[in-house]
């Protein structure tokens, strides 16, 4: 499959265009960074920390990307993405409490703040979950595999969790956001069937859509 890369540039930063999507921002040095590398987007799932262990005894060094709540407790990152700009700033915080190892993490959102390091503006077409966002970043990064932990794509309850949302199923429910939610994602993994064929899931609905590794 041929992948058309442009990037040009406005008034207010680079306009770019790869592997089906376009935006701005100041995300295109990033296109393609990742090739040959195999990336691991970490959700909020219930089994994000063992299905992330399975994955390790696997994959030697892949790439971490965290989404949202969980960036405050995986070992190691490499980015962390959230739709969520303004938790990004306290959950930061709270990882930077915690002693450790001098790490370098590059911060994703869809807004401009300080602490964010890539701006992903006017991403066309954008998924409405953060995990799916991750594997959005992921796939224009030019990742050789993404692997899915902790986003199962239904109505499991999440990492911290004592019982499942009962307002939203992350694509799992029958209200009006929750099959958006999953209709999006059939329709742009049959609009993009190279995309597809790069992700891999180690659980839940997510799972029996991509398959596992």
């Amino acid at each position: 499959m041929t992948t058309r890369n442009a990037i040009t540039m406005g008034n207010y930063g680079a306009s770019w265009e790869s592997r089906g999507y376009c935006g701005g921002g100041n995300v295109a040095d990033l296109i393609n960074s990742l090739r040959y590398r195999p990336a691991v987007i970490c959700g909020n799932g219930k089994n994000v920390f063992d299905e992330l262990t399975e994955v390790l005894r696997i994959y030697v060094d892949p790439v971490i990307f965290a989404v949202n709540d969980v960036g405050m407790f995986l070992p190691k990152i490499d980015h962390w993405v959230s739709l969520h700009s303004d938790f990004l700033s306290a959950w930061k915080a709270v990882r930077w409490l915690h002693p450790k190892e001098k790490e370098d993490v590059f911060y994703h959102s869809i807004d401009k703040r300080p602490f964010i390091d890539y701006i992903w503006q006017g991403l066309t077409p954008m998924f409405a979950l953060s995990g799916y966002f991750a594997m959005q970043i992921a796939y224009i990064m030019g990742a050789e595999l993404i692997i899915l932990c902790g986003c199962p794509g239904d109505d499991a309850k999440r990492f911290f969790d004592l019982i499942p949302r009962d307002d939203f199923s992350y694509g799992g429910g029958e209200n009006g956001s929750d099959k958006g939610v999953r209709e999006q994602l059939i329709n742009e993994m049959e609009r993009l069937p190279d995309f597809k064929n790069k992700v891999r899931s180690l659980g839940g609905w997510t799972n029996s859509f991509f398959g596992g590794i």
